[in-house]
């Protein structure tokens, strides 16, 4: 296996090289017999093996003994992993503490290091693991820094991407020595899970790369931009939101997490960051310089301007959705996300350069200072930060740009923008070890709370907070935060076609519309359909769950169809089935009987191509129905004659089919029956010289 390695302090991450593996007994020329002479160095002291995701940071001090007169002239550090050893020779530099990275974090490798002089290599200090605290367990690192980190090497500045232990980090270990993560933009962004970073690059490209696994392959997801800088990812981890500068103005745009074609939210705002209802996000309006709250998507309007926060730069919500974090002329303040007074923060003077949320209670601050940068971890105590923790000062001349908190966290999965009253919010513990759960709604907690998801029936109408608390064994503990919007009110729907009784065509068009303040999300549609002489089937589905306001359905000769349609929000509340809309197509005349003197034709102008024609006078055709309705479909003409209607033998009326122009497969009602026909329908021949061209019966049960 290929190792990289870094010789530290004093020496810049620019020299980070490929380090072939030497023999243990002959290091530097020197032997490393057990017949060593006194003279050689004592152990190393202050020996540190720190592990962040992706590398080992190992850390020690000169010896008290240094032996031979000239003193410690380098040391030797050894893997040790599955009983097979690697020795790294690190030269000996100016000062006291020394530095040596490796760039793979491997399962159950042991890590010593011992001090060489000129009589030869002194004893090794007791192999110990990543995060080995002595006279205590071994701990697996649970959290790390990303950080974009700038080296300047014979006046060529680079930024790449590393990892620094939480505690007593020495030095930052980069996320892989080659590809992209080596030359990226300054500002880089965390997703909710703690695993995945995204950066940019030459300000044209967005890519998201795993911040838990070494050297992983980092992904493109957009190319072919300009100016892209700011970025912040949404809590559930499906977007992305970023803010692009072109030709002169400042725009913020969002985009999937997995790539595809960028929204652009507005421009004039800049510095976007979510907030925990996925569904907004806190940025600064240029025109004005005040933070304002805007919805997340194209042309999102304005729903909160924070009143002052002129000045304010690079805001930050918190993870709890309670703070926004910002700085002005440079100094940490904090806001409610609600609304109220600033409350001014640790007056960092003219050094603050970038702020981000470690978790709801803590600040992540990279300060200038005289000699480059340092990284401070800033509590928030009742909204007010004060500088606490020291979290790393990189060497001379480096310069910490912009970080971001990394470790498996508990997140929430995505939620719609509106929910219904009773809630199922999934949310997943990838990554923690047996972690103890508790669940606050509204203030409210429950100790433990059951596993995934988090359920809760009745909810009422408006604005609610879930909170998600997960302890391990060891009492690391995460946070996750949603902001559910609650709609309990059902939408409305009607259908506004077709709006014929009886049609000819195989095929009809339903149409519909729904309606509801804050969105409609499905439609089902569904039919019931019944034969001229028989009765209605039950309903069935024609179409469910479908977002498209129109449906086309086939229709079958001699059939008439009914219906309905419903439609849910969405936050998943449904509404009722409308009332049936109905219709009929006809069945063809050669269904009906006819009497003798009736005679079946043939044409392409008739309904269904036939008809049944006679001259003849009093003669009939007649067909069993169920109806409360009929309609009669049938050649209208100059020298048409009339027809008398029978139902159930009895005389009902007649209908006239004269017209001065010829008008073929014309929809004629008969008359409509007293109470609803079970039986038979006649119609007969009227005396007089005429033509009859009887094409097909519709009959309407509805």
């Amino acid at each position: 296996m290929r190792t990289f390695l870094r010789f530290a302090a004093p020496v810049a991450l620019s020299a980070v090289v490929l380090t072939a593996a030497v023999p243990a007994t002959a290091v530097n020329g020197f032997s490393t017999s057990t017949q060593q002479a006194e003279s050689v160095p004592s152990v190393p002291l202050g020996v540190r093996v720190k592990g962040t995701f992706t590398g080992i940071d190992l850390a020690w001090n000169l010896p008290a003994d240094e032996g031979t007169t000239d003193g410690v002239t380098g040391f030797v550090v050894r893997r040790t992993v599955n009983g097979t050893e690697t020795s790294y020779p690190v030269p000996r530099a100016a000062g006291t503490l020394f530095n040596w990275q490796d760039t793979e974090r491997l399962p159950g490798a042991m890590y010593s290091v011992a001090a060489v002089n000129a009589d030869g290599e002194g004893p090794a200090s007791v192999p110990g693991p990543a995060d080995t605290v002595p006279g205590t367990a071994v701990v697996e690192p649970k959290d790390a820094v990303t950080v974009a980190h700038t080296v300047t090497t014979d006046g060529v500045s680079r930024t790449f991407l590393g990892q620094l232990a939480v505690q007593g980090a020495t030095q930052v270990i980069p996320l892989a020595t080659s590809g992209p993560t080596q030359q990226v933009d300054k500002a880089i962004a965390a997703s909710a899970d703690g695993r995945q970073v995204v950066f940019s690059q030459g300000q044209t490209s967005l890519w998201t790369v795993s911040a838990v696994v070494p050297h992983a392959q980092p992904v493109k997801i957009l190319d072919g931009s300009s100016g892209i800088s700011v970025k912040s990812w949404s809590p559930d981890g499906t977007r992305i939101a970023f803010e692009r500068e072109q030709d002169g103005t400042s725009c913020v745009e969002v985009i999937g997490a997995t790539g595809g074609t960028p929204i652009r939210v507005g421009c004039n705002l800049a510095a976007p960051s979510w907030l925990p209802d996925n569904q907004t996000l806190v940025v600064k309006e240029q025109a004005q310089g005040k933070l304002q709250r805007i919805q997340a998507k194209a042309g999102g309007a304005v729903l909160t301007t924070y009143a002052g926060t002129e000045l304010a730069q690079h805001p930050v919500a918190s993870p709890d959705g309670l703070w926004i974090a910002y700085f002005k002329n440079t100094s940490v303040n904090v806001i409610p996300v609600a609304g109220g007074t600033p409350v001014p923060g640790y007056p960092f003077g003219t050094s603050g350069e970038w702020i981000s949320w470690a978790n709801s209670n803590h600040l992540l601050v990279t300060r200038r200072t005289e000699s480059g940068s340092t990284l401070q971890q800033v509590p928030v105590n009742d909204g007010r930060p004060y500088v606490n923790a020291q979290l790393f000062d990189p060497p001379a001349g480096d310069l910490v740009e912009s970080a971001v908190w990394q470790g498996p966290q508990i997140t929430i999965k995505p939620t719609p923008a509106y929910v219904g009253p009773n809630l199922t919010v999934p949310f997943d513990t990838t990554g923690l070890v047996s972690p103890y759960l508790t669940c606050e709604f509204d203030g409210v907690r429950t100790a433990p709370c059951p596993p995934s998801p988090f359920q809760k029936a009745g909810v009422a109408p408006g604005l609610h907070v879930l909170r998600v608390w997960a302890v391990e064994p060891g009492g690391r503990g995460t946070t996750a935060v949603r902001w559910l919007n609650v709609d309990s009110v059902a939408p409305s729907v009607k259908i506004t076609g077709p709006t014929f009784d009886v049609t000819k065509a195989a095929t009809a068009m339903i149409t519909y519309a729904g309606a509801d303040d804050n969105g409609i999300g499905s439609y089902d549609v569904r039919w019931r359909i019944a034969s001229t002489a028989g009765n209605f089937g039950a309903y069935a589905p024609v179409k469910s769950g479908t977002t498209a306001t129109s449906v086309a359905i086939s229709v079958a000769a001699g059939y008439e169809y009914c219906v309905s349609v419903r439609v849910r929000d969405l936050a998943g509340n449904l509404s009722g089935w409308t009332a049936d809309k109905c219709f009929a197509r006809p069945s063809d005349d050669r269904l009906m009987g006819a009497a003798k003197g009736w005679v079946r034709a043939s044409h392409r102008a008739y309904y269904l191509g036939t008809a049944t024609v006679t001259s003849a006078q009093g003669i009939s055709v007649s067909r069993s129905v169920q109806a409360k309705r009929l309609f009669l479909i049938a050649t209208k003409c100059a020298t048409c004659g009339g027809l008398n209607v029978y139902y159930n033998g009895k005389y009902v009326g007649a209908v006239n089919l004269y017209k001065a122009t010829t008008e073929y497969q014309a929809v004629v009602p008969l008359p409509v029956p007293a109470t609803f026909l079970t039986g038979s329908v006649l119609l007969t021949t009227r005396v007089g010289s005429r033509v009859y061209q009887v094409d097909g019966l519709a009959v309407r049960r509805t």
